[in-house]
């Protein structure tokens, strides 16, 4: 695909830079402020790994779930991050805020390669589009110490170096670097095989086959050299470990959400939990389509207004479950009340992208190529979507989202001189941004009030009982509790002792230790709280849901003194029907 004209000859003007910097600086000194959260600790664990033993990645145990395993069979943790942040740690030591200040390359390489794209689809929008999407709803509260800004970022890169060497000529050089920066984005999250994917359609309808093949086999070369390492080092790829582990899983019905009453419910909740997520997050990339559309400014500042109102609801919404139902939708909608609100809104944000989609394939020329190339991008990402993502949640929906924002801002960038289009485009982009601002507000709120639950479990340990504390929980508890000392209390694996201390924390996810009550004596009980009226945890890290009323409170932690030798034992399941579980438990 040829830049438009007079696009500059270099990757981007010095200007450019400079927005794209501030927007970096801007991206990783935010994500900075929050403490570690969810699967941050788990990286943390690898790179410490790294960070000790640089020729030996994989060759330890984690103890992530429910009990220690070999880190190669987690699967899901290709080498790339976990190789950068084993040097954050080797060079900086234990500072989690030292670490995520050292991801800025990742993040200027997110803005840098979006400054490149708005350039050449929507160049009289560029800076302020830049910032909506690189601080946008589905990217600043996720970046954290995770995989996937990382990934696409390094995607987004690779296609950006590809559309830069079919320019002036092509440029072979730029091709190459494309090559490099897809395997890169492969090897940070395997699902980056999309600008993969990407890169090959932009090849076809550009006609530049020879360096689509040229990039693509780069790409497949490095990645599969690496895993041909590590089938040396360990006997095992480490891609083809995840793809067993999620085969032999045991609870794919719950990561389908199916129900074997009803045919056909794991589709349906795919594409509703699909339309949930664009509402949630997509909102101004709506906007910028109705722009694109031809919309008035009173139509897209009242489709704003009635959105943002919609936001402003959640935390008016009863706490879950809000009404009793058997039904399948009825109860999923029942736990999560914001679906309620944000389901239309999706289904608003899907139409509008549709009828662009429609109208970017029509024109000539350059245009229609641009319009072409952003429709097939986003087909692209919503195969990925549903073929690749084994749940449905935020960070499926980041390059999906920006497709989006770009399609709108190119169809409205042929209409850039009209007033209604430069309106639309300021309503679009205060809404992007208030939006950016509520999410990353709750997630800032909710990460403080866990750690301060966890700060305040560890003074009220006393300093004697070193070395004989113990905890359940997963998450950033894991990485909190385990840096003061703390032991993981692991099923049938453990022994504590009479005057030893346990810390049962729940809000993170289920635990799975129980222990019987007649044993342990609790000292305390701990909530975390979070003023924040919205909240993002945990479901904007695990469902399809990404934004709540605030619960009543984030965290409990138990704080118990052992009073008789015990062993934890495996959590029991409730028994059918509601009925209780057959033990009294000191867990849940």
């Amino acid at each position: 695909m040829s830049a438009p004209a007079g696009a500059p000859d270099a990757f981007l003007s010095r200007r450019a830079w400079a927005v794209a910097l501030l927007a970096a600086v801007a991206l990783t000194g935010l994500d900075a402020l929050k403490p570690l959260v969810v699967d941050d600790p788990v990286y943390v664990a690898y790179a410490r790994q790294i960070a000790s033993h640089p020729l030996d990645p994989y060759g330890f145990e984690i103890f992530w779930y429910d009990a220690p395993e070999p880190a190669m069979r987690i699967g899901t943790v290709p080498a790339v991050l976990p190789y950068w942040l084993g040097a954050a740690i080797a060079l900086c030591g234990e500072h989690p805020v030292a670490w995520k200040l050292s991801l800025l390359p990742f993040a200027l390489a997110l803005t840098s390669a979006l400054a490149f794209l708005l350039d050449r689809f929507a160049r009289p929008f560029a800076t302020p589009l830049l910032f909506v999407l690189a601080l946008g709803p589905a990217v600043l509260p996720g970046f954290n110490l995770m995989l996937d800004v990382p990934a696409v970022a390094l995607g987004l890169q690779g296609f950006a170096l590809f559309l830069r060497g079919g320019e002036g000529g092509g440029r072979t050089g730029a091709t190459v670097a494309s090559g490099l920066a897809l395997a890169l984005a492969m090897q940070t999250k395997y699902s980056a095989v999309v600008y993969a994917a990407l890169v090959g359609a932009a090849a076809l309808l550009s006609r530049r086959r020879r360096d689509g093949l040229l990039a693509l086999a780069l790409a497949a070369a490095v990645f599969v050299g690496w895993e041909a390492l590590l089938v040396a080092r360990y006997g095992q790829s480490h891609f083809l470990a995840g793809i067993e582990r999620l085969q032999a899983r045991d609870n794919l019905e719950w990561l389908s959400r199916a129900d074997a009453r009803t045919p056909g419910t794991s589709a349906l909740y795919w594409i509703l939990s699909l339309l949930t997520l664009l509402g949630g997050t997509a909102g101004a990339a709506g906007l910028l389509g109705a722009v694109g559309l031809g919309a008035r400014r009173r139509s897209v500042t009242g489709a704003a207004l009635a959105a943002a109102a919609a936001f402003a609801a959640i935390p008016f919404l009863p706490q879950p479950p809000a009404f009793q139902t058997d039904a399948f939708f009825a109860k999923f909608a029942a736990i999560n009340p914001s679906v309620l609100l944000l389901l239309p809104l999706g289904l608003a944000v899907a139409l509008v992208l549709l009828l662009a989609a429609r109208r970017a394939l029509r024109g000539d020329g350059a245009e229609l190529a641009r319009g072409r190339l952003l429709v097939a991008w986003l087909a692209i990402e919503l195969a990925g979507f549903f073929l690749i993502s084994p749940y449905p949640v935020v960070r499926r929906v980041i390059g999906l989202g920006i497709a989006a924002a770009l399609l709108g801002a190119q169809l409205a960038s042929r209409r850039a001189a009209e007033p209604d289009v430069r309106a639309g485009l300021r309503v679009a982009t205060a809404f992007g941004l208030a939006l950016a601002a509520l999410y990353f507000g709750a997630d800032l709120a909710d990460a403080r009030s866990r750690r301060a639950l966890l700060e305040a479990v560890l003074e009220r340990l006393p300093p004697e009982s070193a070395g004989r504390r113990w905890y359940t929980g997963h998450w950033e508890a894991q990485y909190y509790l385990e840096r003061a000392g703390l032991r993981p209390a692991i099923v049938s694996s453990s022994r504590l002792q009479p005057g030893d201390w346990l810390v049962l924390f729940e809000g993170v996810d289920r635990p799975q230790s129980w222990f019987p009550a007649d044993h342990l004596r609790r000292v305390d009980q701990l909530v975390a709280r979070s003023a924040w009226p919205w909240s993002t945890m945990p479901r904007y890290y695990g469902s399809p849901v990404p934004l709540r009323r605030q619960p009543p409170h984030q965290a409990v932690a138990r704080l118990y003194q052992v009073t008789q030798e015990v062993e934890p034992q495996p959590r029991v399941s409730p028994a059918p029907r509601g009925g209780a579980s057959a033990r009294p438990s000191a867990g849940w």
